[in-house]
């Protein structure tokens, strides 16, 4: 009986220390789950923290580039509607805008690390994030890309290091960089791309006559040998047709960019090719010198020539990009049958002829302003033009023709329109004209990592 008296006082005292044990165990797990709840509690602040304040700052630098972009464009745009003829062109422009706008965001963050991360704290500490800060460890930087031309092309504020302290895991960082788009900024209405040609003839340009002169850029497209003219025969075209051909006269030409999609050919002629503010860049399929029985051919180029069978990508890719804005903005043309002439119209107020045709045109007498036509343009001898002729099929001088581009004229001519209520426009029949204005970009920031 004393036996068992004993046997159960082991046994609850077992039980004691086996509850005991059991006790303490889930008190060590039970503490060791609440401090790993509490970590885990803490990540998710910091994280959100620093999530947070990275929100605040890209809607704060969002408002920031808005600002400058409008205030930039509304300076440029003061500038321009100051000159009755602005000569500055939409890419001038356009570089103007966006070195002037990379200036405004960087007086407005800091020029230095020291001074964009105290701006990007502000803007932390007015949202009322705690415990976030952006830390100048002198790397935080506004990185303005440019092109070869010194031109700005890109916008990043790079570098910012975000940190947050907190009692439970200590300070948790991240590194994060901006990206700052560009909005859109057009100041003329209308497209001076193709407003810097004198001549777009998508079927090819000829010219013979007396000495003539050409100021502007110049498109010659090219035809099928079926649509070969009897008249054509004698400016020496084999193999394709159409391009830029000039027959027994002298030309002289000062232009930026010729285009021919055939062959030039220099007939009896003698022509010098020039550039006119930059480097010429012509493109063709060759140059052909055709010497007569009595005429001698001589090009002198002082430019390049690109042939179009030997360009390289970067080369070929402007090529075509001209010969798709030509095709986008003449095909309107496509289908007109009426004829315009402002001159017959009394309501036009416009300082600048304008004539939109879907017949063919012949100049007979000097015209300062846009010729719009689906199909060919003489130009008659002893006549001169100004402005920009756009031409479906072909255009012919006739001789001792001075041939000017002027972008300015045909800026005027489709401003005068956007004050015109009713009446036959330039602008509804063209493709890819732009109205000025000023529109933001779907984000201005951009948030990104390097790797």
């Amino acid at each position: 009986m004393k036996r068992y008296h004993w046997v159960r006082l082991y046994a609850l005292l077992l039980v004691i220390i086996l509850f005991f044990t059991a006790f303490v165990t889930g008190a060590v797990g039970s503490l060791r789950i609440l401090k790993e709840s509490a970590r885990q509690r803490s990540v998710v602040r910091s994280v959100q923290g620093i999530n947070d304040a990275t929100a605040v700052m890209i809607d704060s630098l969002a408002k920031t580039a808005e600002s400058a972009g409008e205030e930039q464009y509304s300076q440029l745009l003061e500038l321009v509607r100051g000159e009755e003829d602005s000569t500055l062109s939409e890419n001038d422009l356009e570089n103007y805008f966006r070195s002037g706008y990379a200036n405004k965001i960087r007086d407005a963050l800091g020029s230095d690390s020291s001074g964009i991360c105290t701006t990007l704290n502000g803007m932390i500490a007015d949202a009322h994030i705690e415990n976030v800060t952006v830390i100048d460890d002198g790397k935080t930087v506004i990185d303005e890309e440019k092109d070869e031309n010194g031109n700005t092309v890109g916008l990043w504020l790079k570098d910012i290091s975000i940190s947050r302290n907190d009692p439970v895991i200590g300070t948790r960082s991240d590194t994060i960089s901006f990206k700052i788009n560009f909005p859109e900024a057009v100041f003329h209405a209308g497209n001076d791309e193709l407003f810097g040609y004198c001549m777009i003839a998508q079927k090819g340009i000829y010219i013979t006559g007396r000495t003539s002169s050409i100021i502007g850029n110049v498109f010659a497209g090219k035809h099928p040998a079926e649509e070969c003219r009897e008249a054509e025969i004698v400016y020496g075209e084999t193999g394709t047709y159409g391009g830029l051909n000039i027959l027994s006269t002298q030309l002289g030409a000062k232009s930026d960019r010729i285009i021919s999609e055939g062959d030039i050919n220099i007939n009896g002629s003698f022509v010098v090719l020039s550039p006119y503010s930059g480097e010429l860049e012509c493109y063709g399929q060759q140059i052909n010198e055709i010497g007569g029985f009595s005429k001698e051919a001589r090009c002198s180029l002082e430019g390049v020539f690109y042939r179009t069978d030997r360009m390289d990508e970067e080369q070929f890719s402007f090529y075509h990009d001209m010969i798709n804005l030509v095709d986008v903005s003449l095909s309107p043309l496509e289908p007109l049958s009426l004829y315009y002439d402002s001159d017959n119209d009394r309501e036009y107020t416009g300082r600048y002829r304008k004539l939109i045709s879907g017949s063919d045109v012949e100049l007979k007498e000097d015209f300062t302003g846009i010729v719009a036509t689906r199909a060919n343009v003489i130009i008659d001898k002893d006549v001169n033009f100004e402005g920009i002729i756009l031409c479906g099929d072909r255009i012919y001088a006739m001789g001792n023709n001075n041939i000017v581009a002027n972008a300015q004229v045909a800026r005027s001519i489709i401003a005068s329109e956007a004050e015109e209520v009713s009446g036959i426009k330039i602008k509804d029949n063209l493709g890819g004209m732009k109205v000025a204005g000023f529109a933001a970009p779907d984000y201005f920031v951009i948030p990104y990592r390097y790797e």
